[in-house]
């Protein structure tokens, strides 16, 4: 029998292991994200201006990695704000220039190697990633909170950070590094 017309009782975990169905049921879970990801960019554009890999890059180094409110004031190397927003350095480079015109960002060579320049926000950075986290919590309230209730949003996380091994005692799914079982 192949994976797609093995047998299993109802409820199975086996169930989800039949190709179109475990198919299916992924790309219900990637339109999801993908639907509020959009709704959440456009409406962030539409009310401060920031689009969305600029919007990324400011409420990254107004929150840094911990996503506390202490970030604003470190200063990031480039090449790591290219990771986080998936852009290629040379890519990454001309968000950075237009974030630096805009007067949002300012450059700062490293103190301790002259190959890195780090990027600061400025007052006005600050101020419209600030102001541009707050229209980004709003629609997360309205677009995922009013429909999955702060628990049901809770489980989502939960298994969102189990699938990409960001949680301690939670690796990644042997999925995601071997090929798998169904």
């Amino acid at each position: 029998m192949t994976s797609s017309t093995r047998p299993s009782a109802p409820g199975d975990a086996a169930d989800f292991c039949a190709l179109d169905g475990l198919a299916d049921t992924w790309k219900t879970v990637v339109r999801g994200y993908t639907h509020v990801t959009e709704m959440l960019t456009e409406q962030v554009e539409r009310e401060t201006g920031l689009p969305g890999v600029e919007f990324l890059v400011l409420v990254w180094l107004l929150r840094g990695d911990s996503g506390g409110r202490e970030a604003s004031d470190v200063a990031v190397p480039l090449s790591k704000l290219a990771r986080q927003v998936a852009f290629s350095s040379g890519g990454f480079t001309k968000v950075a220039d237009r974030l630096e015109q805009a007067g949002l960002i300012k450059r700062q060579p490293s103190s301790s190697d002259r190959r890195v320049t780090h990027a600061v926000l400025t007052d006005s950075g600050r101020a419209l990633a600030e102001r541009a986290f707050t229209v980004y919590c709003e629609g997360l309230r309205e677009l995922v909170v009013e429909r999955l209730g702060s628990d049901g949003l809770r489980v989502l996380a939960d298994h969102m950070a189990r699938l990409s091994g960001d949680t301690p005692g939670h690796p990644a799914p042997p999925g995601l590094t071997q090929q798998p079982s169904c």
